[in-house]
């Protein structure tokens, strides 16, 4: 076999190698006519046409050639000598600058001449000799495949492979499609790295060990864009756990199956020492088939300042709605206790009259006491240290007094059902607060006037309600959930405070009972308060009523005897004219009083007299020393010594677990009076204390 005959049965082994590694679909409408071709080519070879070798290798070549034009892929063949043996018109389109001079016998370096010719080596080219020599050396040299963009603006990747004759074999795939895959790929994730390094909020990705990803927010927002230096950052505070922790170690590990932490707010210290608030999303991801977090960082310091901003704000506001309800409430009290003591100056020989203007007097202080009780508790579960069993017909008999002058003949106030003996236990002077800011909004309802009725009754054994109707102009279904929260008021500005309707829900609520409301706009709103029922009392004499007609169940008309003791009390009050009233309440049970003005005088006083006292009666907030560590102090002295605190604040604001449940109390030897101190109750706990 001659060497063209050796260069043409190494094709066909290179097509048959080809044809061997394509993937399946590829060329499969080509697999059989090649197998075919070739065992016609085979033939031929073997045996030339008429017994003339020429024409059997002409014969062949048309064939051949023939069958590497039905490639899909350029194809070229250059022999030993550097001579181009075979190329199909794929191979020839892809270089259109050279294809009129890709045919058979050309060497490979005259093609290089004339693509440099050509300008295929550019226009600023100066010697043209290392141009060629480098393709020359690349033409000759077999190496994986490589990509380029061809003269048909086309890309492919070129194979190139040596065959055994020293001849060269070029197979070009292209691979346009691939590239512009490839390109859009690249460049939606260069548009997603933009998006993600530009996002505002931090994004870190955790795969349990290290931080696999941070973008640049995330460096801004934590002060650091070391990921080691991020691993180390505390969380001083979080919603999700207590005290100083690194979010990294309180993570638990990816993939775990304890599923992601819900969103955590917290405050920490950024690497500079800057304290920022942070809120983190968790969220399951996967890194290279590894599970990991992906945290979403966003800084809210910003809006949390804010937020603080118009919280603060908007307290002041309550504050000085708050202050402007107090200031309205007590002036009415205020007014009441002025105007009555007034009158009794006025006829201080006419006793009914004196005994009627203190008895209005002392009902308005209650009222007072009541309504700081409330203010000082608002919002705190459970009844009041006041409730008792309260008779609800007496207290609308003594609103209806009280409002009466109030309310003239435009407002008639209309009772139902008020002398049934009904039976509710709560504070009497709430109760009588809650209905008094029902009936004063009921009246401003009706500008032009109209009846105002309260009705009672008991419904069964063990509910009651008190319902307190008009037919005014309603209420706005848009605002109707919303008058129960604390300062929200229909009323124009400077006209209502919002307190009273949220007054009126807690007392009930903390009575055991709901408050409803059913309204129409035009039609007026009818108020109804549930109560649990208590078990009627027997009734009052029904042909005696009267200003002293009893409300509370337990009251007794008549002052306890007996109750005149010798003593010696230490009476420890900052407030010089409650100081004075608590002594002359002592001095007339018979006692002899040592006054202290605050607590380091207290105890000088104690020190003074040898501890040599049979009870202390102490302020609780004073400056310097409390009355709770005076208390202390002199119990530690003489353990058994009974002891009466008083406040204006609840107890439990106090701190006084360890006085109120001293064991060696007993229970009895320590109270806590809330202020203002009624005298008969004063009396009555210290002589339950010293008998």
């Amino acid at each position: 076999m001659d060497r063209p005959d050796q260069e043409l049965a190494e094709l066909l082994d290179t097509l048959g190698a080809r044809l061997s590694a394509a993937p399946p679909d590829a060329l499969a409408h080509l697999r059989e006519p090649l197998r075919a071709l070739r065992n016609r080519l085979d033939a031929v070879v073997a045996s030339p046409v008429s017994g003339h070798p020429g024409e059997g290798e002409a014969h062949f070549r048309a064939l051949l050639s023939d069958a590497i034009g039905c490639v899909s892929e350029g194809f070229v063949l250059f022999g030993a000598d550097g001579r181009l043996v075979l190329c199909n018109d794929r191979y020839r389109a892809a270089y259109p600058l050279l294809s009129d001079h890709l045919v058979p016998g050309v060497r490979f370096a005259d093609l290089l001449r004339v693509a440099v010719e050509r300008g295929a080596a550019g226009d600023d080219l100066g010697d043209p000799s290392d141009w060629i020599a480098e393709r020359l050396n690349r033409h000759t040299r077999s190496g994986p495949p490589t990509d380029h963009q061809l003269g048909d603006g086309r890309w492919y990747r070129i194979s190139e492979h040596a065959t055994r004759f020293g001849g060269v074999v070029k197979i070009l795939t292209d691979i346009t499609e691939l590239k512009r895959h490839e390109e859009a790929l690249a460049d939606s994730e260069a548009r997603y790295r933009r998006l993600v390094e530009m996002a505002p909020y931090g994004i870190l990705i955790w795969d349990g060990q290290r931080l696999r990803f941070t973008n640049r927010s995330a460096a801004l927002i934590l002060g650091s864009g070391d990921p080691d230096a991020m691993l180390r950052i505390p969380l001083v505070e979080a919603t999700e756990f207590d005290g100083v922790q690194r979010l990294f170690d309180w993570l638990p590990p990816p993939g775990s199956g304890l599923g992601a932490p819900p969103p955590v707010e917290a405050r920490f210290v950024t690497a500079q020492g800057a304290l920022r608030e942070l809120e983190v999303g968790i969220h399951p991801f996967a890194v290279e088939g590894e599970a990991a977090w992906f945290l979403v960082l966003t800084d809210i310091t910003g809006r949390k300042q804010a937020e603080r901003a118009i919280q603060q704000a908007q307290k002041m506001q309550a504050i000085g709605q708050l202050a402007g309800g107090i200031a309205h409430e007590f002036n009415n009290m205020l007014t009441a206790i002025g105007g009555f003591a007034q009158m009794a100056r006025r006829a201080p020989q006419d006793r009914p009259r004196v005994e009627q203007c203190l008895t209005e007097i002392v009902k308005a202080t209650d009222r007072a006491s009541g309504l700081t009780a409330q203010l000082l508790s608002f919002g705190r579960p459970g009844q009041t240290d006041a409730a008792r069993p309260v008779r609800v017909g007496a207290v609308i008999d003594d609103l209806r007094r009280f409002l009466g002058p109030t309310l003239g003949e435009r407002h008639p106030l209309r009772t139902e059902g008020a002398g049934g003996g009904v039976v509710v236990t709560i504070d009497p002077a709430l109760l009588h607060q809650s209905l008094l800011n029902l009936v004063l909004n009921a009246r401003d309802a009706m500008p032009e006037g109209g009846p105002i009725t309260i009705a009672v009754e008991r419904t069964d054994d063990v509910s009651v309600t008190i319902t307190v109707a008009d037919t005014g102009c309603g209420i706005d279904p848009a605002v109707v959930d919303r008058i129960f929260e604390p300062f929200f008021t229909t009323k124009e500005p400077g006209a209502g405070t919002g307190l009273g309707l949220a007054l009126v829900y807690s007392t009930v609520a903390r009575a055991g009972g709901a408050v409803e409301v059913d309204t129409e706009l035009g039609r007026g709103t009818v108020f109804t308060l549930r109560f649990p029922a208590e078990e009627a009392a027997e009734q009052p004499d029904a042909d005696a009523p009267g200003l002293d007609d009893p409300v509370f169940l337990d009251a007794e008309d008549e002052e306890m005897e007996g109750l005149s003791m010798a003593a010696t009390v230490l009476l420890v009050e900052d407030e010089a004219q409650v100081r004075d009233f608590i002594r002359l309440t002592l001095e007339d049970m018979g006692m002899r009083v040592v006054c202290a003005a605050d607590g380091a005088e207290a105890l000088r006083a104690y020190a003074d007299h040898g501890g040599a006292f049979d009870l202390l009666v102490t302020d609780l907030v004073m400056p310097q020393i409390g009355g709770a560590s005076v208390a202390r102090a002199l119990r530690r002295e003489n353990p058994d010594l009974p002891t009466v605190l008083m406040s204006g604040y609840p107890p439990e604001t106090e701190s006084l677990d360890d006085l109120l449940a001293d064991p060696k109390s007993g229970g009895r030897r320590i109270v806590f009076l809330r202020k203002p101190i009624n005298p008969d109750e004063l009396a009555d706990t210290i002589h339950a204390l010293l008998i």
